[in-house]
């Protein structure tokens, strides 16, 4: 397609800033940079622009790349397209018939050969490879040692992306990355390390199709399995095993540390999503967060256990962590108390178990913070039993605030909950500090009960802890 054409029809899908010169020249390929030859277009990323190159000269630019980090992508893509020979064979059909018997790495050095660069099959966590067709994969390569040295910075909520082109940050050498998926379930990333040949339209073409084949073949294979690291294992030994002198022995066998000061969590996805999948985004997105965490898959659920000093599980700082980590795995997360003791695990789990039982759709739930509600739960024939344990004081107050349309009972609450702080009770209600004391003082007349004593209020906050309880459960 001769460069003006090929410049006329990609104009009317973006921005492009021609220059006035234009040489008549025939173009058959797109490449990213590489070297300057005829009938080859280069495509230059320039600070925020591309720069659009014939023979090195600069025959248009793209700019405000920066608005848009997937714009190299869409530009090489719509080149292809325009540039694109009718009637071509797919090139991935014999190689996908060969796959049936050939060697899985057979097949992954074939298909690098189709793309003319290194392949390797990427963990899911972006940190390691599993199987690679050149040394410059390997992990004692330069890119292998920077994944496996790196907080892992590909962002888990693209991991659908068709495909992903990394940034220096993400790895020293350029790689384009494909999703592999089996049956819907995360695997990992097909990645292709751009260095023999420049990035160009077939390889945004080959690189999802061969993905979709590579996928299948590895797990027909086993070359991907979703298994646990014996490290994480470790975290069944706890919940399954006796307590056993051997168990800090074996800690320090898989280079670990048994706690002595942690909580045990229970993941629950919020979609559709499979376990081993939610384990996986997990462990990579929970490692930088926490000193030690191991997390399993035991007994049909994802379990985590996240060192921690009780100083720190007080914290808003590790509650604010919890939350980002339930945002960014899409699941909700339902927090043991803390222990000191090992052995307590497996107790920690079942109270975590019996917690996501009730009815409430927080993100991030501690079960400290439902302590009451898991009790009253246990209580048998709780629809009978349990209204004898809130006080008549409510009652009466209810009764006395629907005659006389006054707010007894939302004075109640309010000072209850702040402790029975008279000043942030006023603050809350937004009244006149008199104005509460003449409510407390009107409240101790009706029901008799001393406000002062912290017995008194204690049983006023169970009271309103058992209607709620009640009420929520539609008892």
């Amino acid at each position: 397609m001769l460069l003006e054409t090929l410049l006329t029809k990609l104009a009317m899908q973006f921005t492009l800033v021609r220059c006035d010169q234009v040489p008549a020249q025939v173009i058959t390929r797109v490449q990213v940079e590489g070297e300057a030859m005829a009938n080859i277009l280069q495509v230059k990323p320039c600070r925020s622009q591309l720069q659009i190159c014939a023979q090195d000269q600069v025959v248009a630019t793209l700019p405000d790349l920066a608005k848009d980090g997937t714009a190299l992508l869409k530009f090489l893509t719509v080149c292809g397209t325009l540039l694109a020979q009718p009637h071509e064979a797919d090139p991935v059909l014999p190689l996908a018939i060969a796959a049936t018997t050939a060697d899985f790495q057979v097949t992954l050095m074939q298909a690098a050969g189709m793309l003319g660069n290194p392949l390797g099959v990427l963990k899911l966590d972006g940190q390691k490879f599993l199987r690679v067709t050149n040394d410059c994969l390997r992990p004692d390569s330069e890119i292998g040692q920077f994944l496996a040295s790196h907080v892992p910075a590909i962002d888990p909520e693209q991991f659908y992306q068709h495909l992903y082109l990394t940034t220096p940050e993400q790895s020293p050498t350029p790689l384009l990355l494909t999703p592999l998926s089996y049956h819907n379930d995360a695997l990992g990333y097909l990645a292709m390390a751009i260095t023999a040949t420049p990035l160009m339209p077939k390889h945004l073409t080959l690189l999802p199709k061969l993905g979709q084949l590579i996928a299948h073949v590895a797990v027909a294979q086993r070359v991907i399995e979703k298994h646990l690291s014996a490290r994480d294992q470790l975290v069944n030994l706890l919940l399954d095993s006796p307590v056993d002198a051997t168990w800090a022995a074996q800690f320090r066998l898989q280079h670990a540390q048994l706690p002595h000061a942690a909580v045990i969590v229970q993941a629950i996805p919020t979609m559709d999503r499979d376990l081993g999948e939610l384990r996986e985004r997990l462990s990579y997105l929970a490692a930088p967060m926490f000193d030690q965490v191991l997390i399993t898959l035991a007994h049909q659920k994802c379990l985590a256990l996240i060192s921690v000093s009780l100083k720190a599980y007080n914290s808003p700082h590790f509650h604010a962590k919890l939350a980002k980590l339930a945002a960014q795995a899409q699941c909700r997360l339902i927090v043991s108390h803390f222990y000191s003791d090992p052995s307590m695990t497996k107790p920690a789990a079942a109270v975590c178990e019996k917690a996501a039982q009730l009815d409430r759709q927080q993100a991030v739930m501690f079960c400290e913070d439902v302590a009451f509600e898991l009790m009253l739960a246990q209580v048998q024939d709780g629809d009978t039993i349990l209204p004898f344990f809130i006080s008549p004081a409510l009652q009466a107050l209810a009764h006395y605030d629907d005659e006389m349309h006054s707010e007894l009972v939302k004075t109640l609450q309010a000072y209850l909950a702040a402790t029975c702080n008279q000043v942030e009770t006023a603050s809350a209600l937004f009244i006149h500090p008199n104005t509460l004391r003449n409510r407390l003082q009107r409240i101790q007349e009706l029901t008799g009960l001393d406000l002062k004593d912290a017995q008194t209020c204690f049983k006023l906050a169970a009271s309103y802890k058992i209607s709620a309880y009640l009420k929520a459960q539609q008892l």
